[in-house]
């Protein structure tokens, strides 16, 4: 078992709807199912629900960054208010306190590779 948390973001409307005004296609079809067809999974040190929150209150300008440079990496198109509390109506974040690590081969950081 690992000594971190697992936190699995699954956006909401908001977001998708944010997705979908600046697609640079025009096509502005994304749906909310398809958002969330392969989510972001965090490792966290939190042991409870409670810390994540404190956590994430912590980290949420990060976070918010993170998951909107996903999407679009030009930083005009970005939501000026970005707090914690736009996030969670953004996002929702399914908290998991048990995370086992079934692979044979150590866990790896790719953004370490050189």
């Amino acid at each position: 078992m690992l000594n971190r948390s697992a936190v699995v973001v699954r956006y909401r409307q908001p977001f998708v709807d944010w997705i979908n005004r600046n697609d640079p296609t025009g096509d502005g079809g994304m749906t909310l199912l398809e958002a969330n067809e392969d989510p972001t999974v965090y490792l966290v040190e939190a042991e409870s629900r409670q810390e994540f929150e404190r956590w994430l209150r912590l980290n949420h300008d990060l976070i918010f960054e993170e998951l909107l440079d996903d999407w679009y990496s030009d930083e005009t198109l970005w939501p000026s208010d970005r707090t914690v509390e736009t996030l969670k109506i953004w996002c929702s974040f399914d908290f998991h306190s048990t995370v086992l690590d079934t692979g044979e081969t150590p866990v790896e950081d790719d953004d370490d590779e050189d």
